[in-house]
C-alpha cells in the first residue's frame, strides 16, 4: 500500500534524523523511513529488544557498536581498529535493556479520539498530554541514566553472570576476550562451519596433531633464536625465517581441516556440471580462508631442502636423532609431522581435505629431517650415524662422523 499524501507531507516537513527517530520512539515504532534514501532504519527500541549489538554499525545502536569487527588494512598493512561510538549499555546486558524497555513501554502515546488535539501519553499508568520535544528529552535523559543501575542485588547478580560467560563476553575478572567458553565441557567442539562434533572425531584429531606440530616448530625457532647472538644471527642461514613460514602454513592447514566441505549425495550431482570433480568430490580452491591449500608451498619446501642438502655430505646411512638442542627438537617435529600426515589420510580419502595438505605434510617431514642435519652442520657438531663400524661387522652401532670437511674446520 502506498504512502498517503498526508504522511508524505508530514515526512517532508521533518528533515532532522534525530527528530524523526525521537518521534518514532514516542510512537513505539521499531523502524522509520530515512527521507534521504527511502531505506528502512531500525530505531533504538528495535536494538534494545534484540538485546545485543549485531555488528552492522546501525545508526541508532545503543551498544556503541561493540561487536563491529576490525577492518583489514590491505595486504601487508595492519588491520584498522574497529569503529566505536558512545554507548548507553553493554551488548548482552539484559537487565539494563529490560529496564530501558520498561521505561519506553510506559511512555508510549495512545490513540486520541480528536485528530486536532494533542496526542495523549501513558506514563506510569497516567494518561497525559505533553509536547513531543519536552517528552523526548525526558526519555533521552532516562535512557542515559539507565546504565549505572548497579545498586540492587539482582542487577549485580545478572551482571556478574553475564561477565563470566567467557569468550568475547569476558570473564568474571575482565571484560576482555578470554579463551574459555565452556562450550566444550561436554566433550564436543565446533568446526568453522558451525557444526559441533565429538572431540574424538578424526577431524579434531588431525587438527590437534597439526597444532601440536606447529608448537614443536615454534620450540625449534625459539632454540635457534636463543642459541644465536647478534654476531651470528645468520649461523643457520634463513632457517629461522623458514620456520616462521612453516608455522603460518600449518595454521592454514588447521583452518582448512576445520572447514570441511559438505559432500553431495550421488543423486544430487549435476551431470551437466563440467566444473566440479568426479563423483561427489568437492573442488578445493586456495582462498586464504580454509577453502584449499596452495601447491606453491610444497615447491617452496623442496627448494629449501635442496639448498640445505647441497651443503651437507652425502647421506649413506641412518642417523640417530641427536646433536644440538635445535637438531633434536627438529627430529621431534619430524615424527609429529608423520603422525599429522597419518591423521590426515582419512580426511583426504573421505574427500573433505585437499590432497595438497597431505603432500605438504609429507614434504614437511623431509624438511625437518634435512634441517636437523643442517643445524648440526651449522653448529659444527658431529653427526652420529647408525651403521657398521667396518665391513663384515654383524652389529650396527653409533658412529660419529664430521659433517664438515677438514678445510672447513
Amino acid at each position: 500500500m502506498g504512502e498517503s499524501d498526508e504522511k508524505k507531507v508530514e515526512r517532508a516537513q521533518i528533515d532532522d534524523i534525530e527528530e524523526i527517530h525521537k518521534n518514532a520512539m514516542l510512537r513505539g515504532s521499531t523502524t522509520y523511513i530515512d527521507p534521504a534514501t527511502g531505506f528502512t532504519v531500525f530505531t533504538e527500541l528495535a536494538h534494545l529488544r534484540r538485546g545485543k549489538c549485531c555488528g552492522s554499525m546501525c545508526r541508532h545502536c545503543p551498544y556503541g557498536w561493540e561487536n563491529v569487527k576490525a577492518t583489514g588494512g590491505g595486504e601487508g598493512a595492519a588491520a584498522a581498529a574497529p569503529p566505536r561510538k558512545e554507548g548507553k549499555l553493554r551488548s548482552g546486558d539484559a537487565t539494563s535493556a529490560r529496564r530501558l524497555l520498561a521505561k519506553l513501554n510506559a511512555d508510549v502515546p495512545v490513540a486520541n479520539a480528536s485528530s486536532t488535539a494533542s496526542p495523549l501519553y501513558v506514563s506510569s499508568g497516567v494518561i497525559k498530554s505533553r509536547p513531543n520535544d519536552e517528552y523526548a528529552e525526558e526519555i533521552a535523559s532516562d535512557i542515559e541514566s539507565c546504565v549505572p543501575f548497579m545498586n540492587n542485588a539482582e542487577q549485580k547478580r545478572d551482571a556478574k553472570k553475564a561477565a563470566g560467560k567467557g569468550g568475547r563476553h569476558g570473564g568474571k575478572c575482565t571484560s576482555k576476550n578470554v579463551p574459555y567458553t565452556r562450550g566444550g565441557d561436554n566433550g564436543s567442539s565446533q568446526l568453522f562451519t558451525g557444526e559441533r562434533r565429538s572431540k574424538s572425531d578424526i577431524t579434531f584429531e588431525a587438527m590437534g596433531t597439526v597444532d601440536e606440530l606447529c608448537c614443536v616448530a615454534g620450540t625449534v625457532h625459539a632454540e635457534i633464536m636463543a642459541s644465536t647472538g647478534d654476531d651470528d644471527v645468520m649461523q643457520c642461514g634463513e632457517l629461522s625465517d623458514w620456520l616462521l613460514d612453516v608455522m603460518s602454513r600449518l595454521f592454514d592447514v588447521g583452518s582448512h581441516i576445520a572447514k570441511p566441505p559438505k559432500l553431495k549425495d550421488d543423486g544430487d550431482s549435476d551431470s551437466d556440471d563440467d566444473e566440479g570433480t568426479a563423483g561427489n568430490q568437492p573442488k578445493f580452491e586456495s582462498d586464504g580462508v580454509g577453502g584449499g591449500f596452495d601447491a606453491a608451498h610444497i615447491e617452496r619446501l623442496e627448494e629449501w631442502i635442496d639448498v640445505m642438502t647441497d651443503e651437507l655430505p652425502e647421506l649413506t646411512s641412518f642417523i640417530l636423532p641427536t646433536g644440538g638442542r635445535a637438531s633434536a627438537q627438529l627430529h621431534v617435529a619430524r615424527t609429529v609431522c608423520r603422525r599429522a600426515e597419518r591423521r590426515t589420510v582419512g580426511l583426504v580419502e573421505e574427500g573433505v581435505c585437499d590432497p595438497n595438505v597431505l603432500r605438504y605434510l609429507n614434504r614437511l617431514s623431509d624438511f625437518f629431517f634435512t634441517a636437523a642435519r643442517w643445524t648440526n652442520y651449522c653448529e659444527n657438531r658431529e653427526e652420529i650415524q647408525y651403521r657398521r663400524h667396518f665391513r663384515g661387522a654383524k652389529q650396527r652401532d653409533a658412529v660419529r662422523v664430521s659433517l664438515r670437511k677438514e678445510s672447513e674446520n
